[in-house]
């Protein structure tokens, strides 16, 4: 490839792997290799951007990403009520919402213990791999529960 040419090419490849779901990119010519390999669940830079703005609006928490691209959904059948809502304490593998992918749906589950502290994706939303969702802060102890001395 010419001088700078190449690195307009490298440019293109990211810019489609980002706007993918794609885990392992390879790109071959002559006298020029590219191996990009992603690993899941980890935020990129564009998505740690997102994340940083929506945590300025919402609520502070850990952010809970979308594990694949396709369409959010909060509720298990249209119509029906959120799986989850803000407030709501939910435990490691609780189901939070939905994605479509390919007519599939595939369950988003919580990765850790908490209480929901904001939604950021609307249901029917289209979501990527990484962007925020939701975020979940530390449950405080009810009132019920008190420390031994």
């Amino acid at each position: 490839m010419a001088s700078a040419a190449w690195l307009d090419e490298v440019r293109r490849v990211l810019d489609h792997v980002r706007a993918s779901d794609a885990t392992h990119v390879e790109v071959a010519t002559d006298g020029f290799r590219l191996r990009l390999i992603r690993r899941p669940g980890r935020a990129t830079a564009l998505t740690e951007s997102r994340i940083a703005t929506s945590a300025e609006v919402a609520a502070e928490g850990t952010p809970l990403a979308a594990p694949l691209t396709g369409v959010f959904y909060r509720a298990a059948t249209p119509g029906g009520p959120p799986l989850v809502n803000v407030g709501d304490v939910v435990t490691v593998g609780t189901v939070m919402g939905l994605i479509e992918t390919m007519k599939i749906f595939n369950e988003v589950l919580a990765e850790r213990a908490g209480r929901i502290a904001a939604i950021l994706a609307e249901s029917g939303q289209l979501v990527h791999a990484g962007d925020a969702l939701m975020t979940i802060e530390d449950a405080a102890p009810t009132g019920g529960e008190q420390e031994q001395p």
